[in-house]
């Protein structure tokens, strides 16, 4: 899994070079490897808030970051609760940010841009469903095509028409099957019988662990190897424009 990075705001720095180069600015940034990267770039050449949004879109976070609906108990042994408005919301602000965020004209990154908005599309809309269902609707999920073949069982389940303490129990035994604690894990779910009103922490179970993680192997949520292969390339392409500066790694 990708780990995020970030730039540091604290490190730029104007460093005065010869008259023939003028004033050049620095900026460094580290990213979720603990490693630590610097250029030098010209101000009147190069325009220093697209070349951060640049790295950040090639060597960091991508043109965002993928945000998660809070889909929860309300308080423990409480009701299954999320917003999907508020997802919404903040779904719409990230495509918005994403779709006029200013970088620097490399070759395909317009192209890239154009493949994460889609991917970003797709996981708003699969995460947007989950929250509905975790509202109280859990039809919803069956607006979600890509999964809903493979994954009517949990549906099936969280909608009262099959019994969903049985869904829950074949969910729970596949599960900790690939678990070398098999015994334990099943005892972690399992717990669940014994608490406060069990049949909703079920439901969470049945709409996380079952529905999310059989709708997650749809390659529009979950495959990012396209998406990785343009990025790389268009690390090539900005490591050809700017000298890029590595430092060695942190522990």
């Amino acid at each position: 899994m990708k780990l995020f990075g970030y730039i540091y705001p604290a490190v730029l720095a104007l460093v005065m070079s010869g008259h023939a180069y003028g004033a050049q600015k620095t900026i460094a940034w580290e990213d979720g490897m603990f490693c630590r990267f610097e250029i030098k770039f010209d101000p009147r050449k190069d325009d220093e808030e697209k070349l951060k949004n640049t790295i950040n879109v090639v060597f960091l976070n991508g043109f965002y970051k993928k945000d998660f609906p809070d889909v929860a108990l309300d308080h423990p042994g409480g009701h299954l609760v999320s917003n999907p408005e508020k997802y919404r919301q903040a779904c719409e602000l990230t495509k918005n940010k994403a779709t006029n965020l200013r970088v620097i004209d490399l070759p395909g990154i317009e192209d890239y841009r154009r493949l994460k908005l889609e991917q970003l599309d797709d996981w708003c809309t699969f995460n947007t469903l989950k929250s509905i269902a975790a509202s109280g609707t859990p039809s919803a999920l069956r607006e979600y095509k890509p999964s809903v073949a493979q994954c009517s069982p949990f549906i099936d389940a969280l909608e009262g028409k099959t019994d969903i303490r049985a869904v829950w129990r074949d969910m729970i035994n596949s599960l900790c099957a690939k678990d070398s604690r098999a015994e334990v894990c099943r005892a972690r779910f399992l717990a669940a019988e014994n608490g406060s009103n069990p049949e909703e922490r079920i439901k969470l179970d049945v709409l996380t662990f079952g529905w999310q993680n059989c709708s997650a192997r749809h390659p529009g949520v979950n495959n990012d190897q396209e998406a990785e292969t343009m990025r790389a390339l268009l690390e090539k392409s900005f490591r050809r424009r700017f000298r890029v500066k590595t430092y060695p790694c942190g522990d």
